[in-house]
């Protein structure tokens, strides 16, 4: 699969797509279809949370491997959900080689033309009309709240899917480790190092992986602007095996997959961790876990095969009691 962009403005401000599977033939399903779309940040449909195929800022799509491919099985998945989050354009980083090479990219194969906006020198920045930085309210992020809502950008970018009647070898799935999005994944200000981990413990793995247990052949680590390092471990009994992957130089204009030269296989019983290693040191104030740039997530998207049905996402989460207590809370009133 690779992405389409709409136009040289979507290219701008796009941070990344999620294309959901959802399971059943839910009424709530048909509901959602019929709708123009919400909030990414308001309660997700539990029937819609495994992944089919995930882009970021920084990749030019995926190909699987010859031995292994998504099934798009049409009696078992009779509805998919696109989760698309933009951005404001103001980062630091310099985007610009991202924007020129997908932009010409695009303009080559699809033959989109550009059909930026051209603002007053002194106008805002453009309002985008999707979920662009939300809370879980809905309610736009605090933020500048100077910007100008009355500019809109209505955009149609999404996910080209290839697809064959010639079926490989073994289906392929996603698993997602690491941290749940969450306020309690705490990060303190001014700090040069900050580790934080999210567990897939062996009792999942058990009870979800099959006995010969499952091949990792890719992975997508994810953090936002101040992650630097990203390691996936490997535990089985009381060893450590070698890491799956190591990145020791995160950059958030570039996060795709990237194939492992040996599938790595894991069995069940096995635990995983996602390790990030945070900088910190540029914060005035301590950094929450969330799904907004402002804040900030450690996980870690895996391809594998064969395919099991029974986890789709292994993350953790700091106990409420161990995030007040590391707070100095020791009471919270009624």
């Amino acid at each position: 699969y690779e992405p389409v962009f709409d136009s040289s403005t979507s290219v701008l401000y796009l941070n990344h797509l999620i294309l959901y599977e959802c399971q059943g033939l839910s009424p709530d399903l048909e509901q959602l279809s019929r709708e123009r779309g919400q909030p990414c940040f308001r309660l997700q449909p539990m029937h819609c949370n495994t992944v089919v195929a995930n882009w970021a800022r920084g990749s030019d799509g995926f190909t699987f491997p010859p031995e292994a491919g998504y099934p798009l099985e049409s009696h078992q998945a009779t509805y998919y959900m696109l989760e698309t989050h933009y951005n404001y354009p103001d980062y630091t980083y310099d985007f610009s080689p991202f924007y020129r090479k997908n932009l010409s990219k695009q303009q080559r194969n699809m033959g989109i033309k550009s059909r930026e906006p051209q603002p007053a020198e002194d106008s805002d920045p453009l309002a985008v009309s999707a979920s662009t930085e939300h809370g879980e309210d809905g309610e736009q992020d605090d933020g500048d709240d100077s910007i100008a809502m009355e500019q809109q950008m209505v955009d149609n970018s999404g996910l080209k899917l290839y697809y064959t009647h010639k079926l490989r070898q073994h289906d392929a799935g996603v698993l997602s480790v690491g941290l749940d999005p969450n306020w309690r994944h705490i990060i303190p200000p001014r700090q040069e190092k900050v580790v934080s981990q999210g567990h897939c413990i062996g009792a999942c793995t058990q009870h979800a992986f099959p006995r010969d247990g499952i091949n990792i052949f890719a992975v997508m680590s994810r953090t936002h602007l101040i992650g630097r390092q990203v390691t996936l471990r490997q535990m089985r009994g009381n060893a450590e095996l070698p890491p799956i992957m190591r990145d020791t130089n995160i950059d958030p204009s570039y996060q795709d997959y990237r194939r492992l030269t040996v599938p790595t296989r894991v069995l069940p019983g096995d635990s995983l961790v996602a390790e990030c290693i945070y900088d910190s040191s540029s914060r005035k104030s301590i950094t929450l876990g969330g799904m907004t740039t402002r804040e900030e997530i450690c996980l870690i998207l895996t391809l594998y095969y064969p395919r099991q049905r029974e986890l789709t996402s292994c993350h953790s989460l700091p106990s409420l009691p161990t995030v007040l207590h590391s707070l100095g809370i020791e009471e919270l009133a009624s």
